[in-house]
C-alpha cells in the first residue's frame, strides 16, 4: 500500500501536467468552435441581410425620367416620368436642373420641377414635348439632370437620387418615308383612275409600296447633325 502511495506521489507532478495540457486543448477547442459558430451566426445574418436587402430593392418604387417617340408621330418627343418599380411612391417631386426647355417650339413654358401625390407602380405619366430633330444642338446643354425624392412603405422610408438624360442623342435629320396612309390613298386612286386590265398592276405595286412601309416604321432610321 505504502508502495503505491509512493508511485502516486511521484506520478503526481505528470498527472498535474497532462491534466493543465488536457485543460488548455479543451479550452482550445472550445474557443475554436465558438469561433467558428459566431462565424456562422455573422454570416447567415449577412446572408439575411443582403437577401432583405434584395428585396427591398425588387419591390420598392423607381421614378425614372426620359424623352419618348410620340406615339403617332416619330419626329415628336413626350416627355415621360414613370413609376417602375413595384410599390407605390408618395410625395414625389423632380427639380431640373438645367429646366426643361422646349427648344422647338418656342414661346411655351419651361420645366423647373414636377410633383405627384402618388405614382402607383407602373403609373406614367407623358406629354407632348418637342421636335428635337430640327433642333439646333449649340443651343442645348450635354445633358439634364433630374433629382428625385419620393416616400415609401406609408412613408416610413425616403429617397432621394439623380437620374441623368439628354437631348443631344436626339437630335437629328429623319429619313423621308412613305407612310401606310399614304400608299393606301394611292391605292383608291388607282383603283379609281383605271378600270382595265392595267389597274391591277398598279394595284399590286401600291400593295409592295405599303409593306415597304411596314418593314419601314419597324426599323426607322435617322441621319445626326454631324
Amino acid at each position: 500500500m505504502n508502495t503505491f502511495l509512493d508511485l502516486l506521489v511521484q506520478l503526481n507532478p505528470l498527472i498535474q501536467a497532462l491534466t493543465f495540457i488536457a485543460l488548455i486543448i479543451y479550452v482550445l477547442k472550445t474557443w475554436s468552435m465558438a469561433d467558428a459558430t459566431s462565424k456562422a451566426a455573422r454570416a447567415s445574418e449577412k446572408s439575411t441581410d443582403e437577401m432583405r436587402l434584395a428585396r427591398e430593392e425588387h419591390s420598392k418604387p423607381k421614378v425614372v425620367c426620359y424623352f419618348d417617340h410620340h406615339p403617332r408621330v416619330r419626329q415628336m418627343y413626350d416627355l415621360v416620368i414613370k413609376n417602375c418599380g413595384n410599390w407605390a411612391a408618395l410625395n414625389v417631386k423632380l427639380v431640373f436642373s438645367p429646366q426643361l426647355e422646349r427648344y422647338g417650339a418656342r414661346g411655351l413654358p419651361a420645366l423647373k420641377e414636377k410633383r405627384f401625390r402618388v405614382m402607383a407602380p407602373g403609373y406614367e405619366w407623358r406629354t407632348f414635348w418637342d421636335s428635337f430633330p430640327g433642333t439646333d444642338i449649340s443651343k442645348t446643354p450635354d445633358e439634364f439632370i433630374a433629382n428625385v425624392t419620393f416616400d415609401w412603405d406609408s412613408g416610413r422610408r425616403h429617397e432621394a437620387y439623380d437620374t441623368n438624360f439628354d437631348v443631344k442623342s436626339l437630335i437629328g435629320y429623319w429619313v423621308g418615308e412613305t407612310s401606310v396612309e399614304d400608299s393606301l390613298q394611292e391605292i383608291a386612286k388607282s383603283i379609281q383612275a383605271k378600270r382595265d386590265e392595267d389597274s391591277l398592276l398598279a394595284i399590286a405595286e401600291s400593295v409592295k409600296n405599303v409593306a415597304k412601309a411596314l418593314e419601314k416604321q419597324t426599323k426607322v432610321t435617322r441621319y445626326r447633325h454631324p
